[in-house]
């Protein structure tokens, strides 16, 4: 047979590959009879199929017994191993679409579930751009915890998704945890896929920083191979800073949110507009990052919105979201981050690494997510641990509270020393606030103010010993003299540190006798609710602090022998007796700050403003008369001496001229303030008019706008520096708690509008301006004023957006203001250092009120 014939048709048997190969193998045992009968026996069972004819009913049993093309898939997939291909590709989108949302529901777990829904649909209407990851690149999002990392490779997943559902040639997006990748990226996107990410596709590697460090660097080198193997693929992975070395050009950073974004989103999850003022910048800090806004919503939805302090919401927030993270560190790693947190507050800004610890223990912070180090400096993922952290630091004596309430550290320290004051025993609660009152007032009061509770009587004021209840006090039998005077003795203790803290202002505040505090004569009721405080006069008692039965009843004490008398309740309650010691100072700081008396220096001009105004009193040349620019000084000092002549010979004067009220005080400072006045004549410390008066009908028609303008400029100024020397001189320890001083050095910024000449309503020009931080100054330094005359109302938007851009401190109230400017007035610059002088004692708790300074 030839070789032809050998391999034809004819000479062909199918056989299976088992007996095939044992032909193959031992053909000895199949010759070639026994072949050609096989081959026979195939043709004519060939014959008998071909020639079967069915009948309907064997037709039906046939297709029952059948198989389709989905059931074969079916019983091939059961007795294979799992492949993302075993998938119809409109299935594995569903699959993709769910596990998304799966993703982001699970984000929302501290979300009330009645809430999740609005949060969702929130996140999907958000329009800022998604991030950018060119084909076949990898790029890494880096940001501290809760900044919004996975949201925003989920927004670009998203996007890979859309496009997958409408282009067949774009491969499903794959998403992956770094710590379920157990072998290869390549490998663990292939068993995603069900094979090479040969089409356009979109992979996140999220949360880089749950690996080791080590792990973390062995995946993005891996994902630099995938995208280099594959150059239609696209790595998308997420990280803290410090876990993996990350490329300059591979770093994607994730903005903070604006606040508004974050007040948005927090009233879309609490569901109604019933949302706490948010005004300070610590709760402002709140609403920056995704994570901290759902924990704002679950602590306040918690508490059924219940009104909170700013001090309660941020210490509760980050124990709940200390709560959340449950971070794994040694005891070691513990202990430093009270010195981390203090260090971070004192210096103002991140620690370098080397400086601060080893480098195994730099290591170990940045395990706990706590800690960011980047750029080798080290800094709290969110300013919320650094308040919390200093506390403990406060708490341990680990750091003084002295050194914290300073004049210039204490904005920083603010909320950590109050969190300390609020967390600990009744009785080093108390050493707080002494060493605090005698350090920095500001800093003692505004922590009362965020932390004491004011009880019914804790801060009540003092009355009047003629007051009803006083007077029901005065008729019962008083207490044992041994407790009367321990009362006394403490609330004495309180009022003498405030005053130790305030310095020489301390003298208008309380009556002293040498330079001391006035002894007190005291009684307290036998029920020990009210008690009876007299404050004597010269000579009248012998010791510091007495118990006087003879003030029961009251009209029988010499009413002369003492300053007041007053009866009030008991002060009660956690730090009760310091809240009532400073109730009862700031009573008497109305009075100086309503008449804007409170002491400056010769050379301040606040001091020319009030010698002028206090000579035109004086000499009938009030605002009602014709308004002379001089007043001879020979005539003044003459008219000055008679007074205080008169003076010499009363307890109190007063001279009342028109709505204005001028005191002996008064009078003995003008006396002394003429004897620094050169010259025959005193001069307005403003310039005249500069056009007739013709019609006009409101003193500023008879100002030009460049002379307004020129006033308006040195009227600021004055003011800045007038502000500046109250302080100085008469708050020197509040420093950087008074918001406006934190700013010095500062410059002005802003316009002059002047009335539409047509328009008969107006009666002033206004002002609007900023006030900003000056780098290039000093804070002694004559304040920069630039101002201009508006134009047009676009003038006032450009300084509202560049105020905006600036970056005010912590402790800052607003940088813009608005408002009139008269024009003719005596005391312009010391309403306006008084007025914001005002806005932050009371800021600060020493003024229960803002007076209104309009004359």
């Amino acid at each position: 047979m030839s070789e032809e014939d050998n391999r034809g048709f004819d000479n062909l048997i199918p056989l299976c590959e088992r007996h095939a190969y044992e032909i193959d193998a031992t053909p000895q045992h199949y010759p070639a009879d026994l072949l050609r009968s096989w081959k026979r026996m195939q043709i004519e069972a060939h014959a008998r199929a071909v020639g079967l004819a069915l009948n309907d009913a064997e037709v039906a049993e046939l297709s029952e017994a059948s198989f389709n093309t989905d059931d074969l898939i079916e019983r091939l997939t059961a007795v294979m191993p799992f492949s993302a291909r075993s998938r119809s590709r409109t299935e594995a989108l569903a699959l993709a679409a769910r596990s998304s949302r799966a993703r982001s529901v699970v984000r929302l777990r501290s979300t009330p579930a009645d809430r999740v829904e609005a949060a969702l649909a929130w996140n999907t209407q958000q329009a800022d751009p998604v991030v950018e990851v060119p084909t076949g690149a990898l790029r890494v999002l880096v940001a501290p915890m809760g900044a919004g990392k996975s949201e925003e490779a989920e927004r670009w997943w998203n996007e890979g998704l859309t496009q997958a559902w409408t282009d067949p040639q774009v491969a499903i997006p794959v998403w992956l945890e770094a710590r379920d990748v157990v072998t290869t990226l390549a490998g663990a996107v292939q068993d995603a896929l069900g094979g090479d990410p040969e089409k356009a596709c979109r992979i996140v590697v999220d949360n880089l920083d749950g690996v080791s460090p080590r792990e973390a660097d062995r995946l993005l080198d891996d994902a630099r191979r995938l995208v280099a193997t594959w150059p239609l693929a696209s790595i998308l992975a997420t990280t803290r800073p410090g876990a993996g070395r990350v490329d300059t050009k591979e770093r994607l950073d994730v903005a903070v949110w604006p606040a508004q974004r974050g007040m948005a989103l927090l009233e879309t999850v609490l569901g109604d507009d019933h949302i706490p003022r948010l005004d300070s910048h610590e709760t402002r800090q709140l609403l920056t990052t995704p994570l901290q806004v759902h924990a704002l919503a679950s602590h306040l939805r918690a508490g059924g919105h219940a009104r909170v302090s700013t001090r309660e919401l941020l210490s509760g927030l980050a124990r709940d979201i200390l709560e959340l993270e449950r971070p794994d560190a040694s005891r070691e790693v513990w202990a430093s981050l009270p010195r981390l947190a203090t260090r971070v507050l004192s210096q103002q800004g991140p620690v370098r690494a080397t400086d601060f610890a080893r480098t195994h223990v730099i290591w170990e912070l940045e395990e706990t997510g706590l800690v960011v180090h980047d750029d080798g400096q080290l800094r709290f993922a969110l300013p919320l641990f650094e308040q919390h952290f200093a506390a403990q630091a406060l708490q341990d004596e680990e750091a003084l509270i002295e050194t914290a309430a300073g004049s210039e550290l204490f904005p920083r320290w603010r909320y950590a020393i109050a969190f300390a004051v609020a967390s600990v025993a009744q009785e080093q609660a108390e050493g707080f606030l002494l060493r605090l009152a005698r350090t920095n007032p500001a800093a003692a009061s505004w922590v009362l103010e965020e932390t004491a509770r004011r009880d019914g009587d804790s801060g009540a004021a003092q009355r009047p010993l003629s007051d009803e209840p006083a007077t029901r006090a005065a008729e019962r039998p008083e207490s044992a003299p041994e407790h009367a005077l321990a009362v006394g003795g403490r609330l004495r203790e309180a009022t003498r540190c405030w005053l130790e803290g305030v310095g020489e202002l301390g003298a208008l505040l309380a009556p002293h006798h040498d330079g001391a505090l006035a002894p007190w004569a005291v009684l307290v009721g036998k029920d020990d609710e009210w008690m009876i405080l007299a404050e004597a006069r010269e000579r009248v008692l012998d010791a510091e602090l007495v118990v006087r039965p003879d003030l029961i009843p009251w009209g029988s004490v010499p009413r002369g022998d003492f300053h007041s008398i007053h009866g009030f309740p008991v002060p009660r309650g956690n730090l009760a007796r310091w809240v009532w010691a400073r109730n009862r100072l700031r009573e008497q700081l109305i009075a100086p700050m309503h008449n804007r008396t409170l002491p400056v220096d010769p050379a301040s001009p606040l001091a020319a403003e009030r010698v002028w105004f206090l000579a035109r009193h004086i000499m009938g040349n009030g605002q009602n008369s014709r308004n002379p620019r001089q007043i001879a000084l020979a005539d003044l000092r003459s008219e000055v001496n008679e007074r205080m002549a008169h003076i010499a010979t009363t307890r109190r004067s007063q001279w009342t001229r028109g709505r204005h009220t001028i005191e002996s005080s008064d009078i003995r400072w003008l006396h002394d303030q003429l004897q620094h006045v050169p010259g025959d004549l005193l001069t307005d410390p403003r310039p005249p008019a500069d056009i007739a008066p013709g019609g006009a009908r409101y003193t500023w028609q008879m100002y030009s706008p460049e002379l307004t303008l020129s006033i308006a400029q040195d009227v600021l100024r004055d003011a800045l520096i007038g502000y500046r020397d109250l302080v100085q001189r008469n708050f020197p320890r509040f420093g950087a708690a008074l918001g406006l001083y934190s700013t010095f050095p500062l410059r002005a910024e802003g316009f002059v509008i002047m009335p539409d000449p047509d328009d008969t309503a107006a009666d002033c020009a206004t002002i609007a301006y900023a006030l900003l931080p000056d780098a290039h100054s000093r804070t002694q330094d004559e304040p920069v004023v630039d101002l201009r005359l508006a134009r047009s109302p676009d003038d006032l938007s450009t300084l509202w957006d560049r105020r905006e851009g600036d970056n005010t401190p912590a402790f800052q109230r607003q940088v813009g203001h608005y408002g009139r400017l008269p024009t003719g007035r005596d005391r312009r610059a010391t309403n306006l250092a008084y007025r914001w002088l005002a806005e932050d004692l009371k800021a600060v708790g020493w003024l229960e009120h803002a007076p209104v300074y309009t004359d």
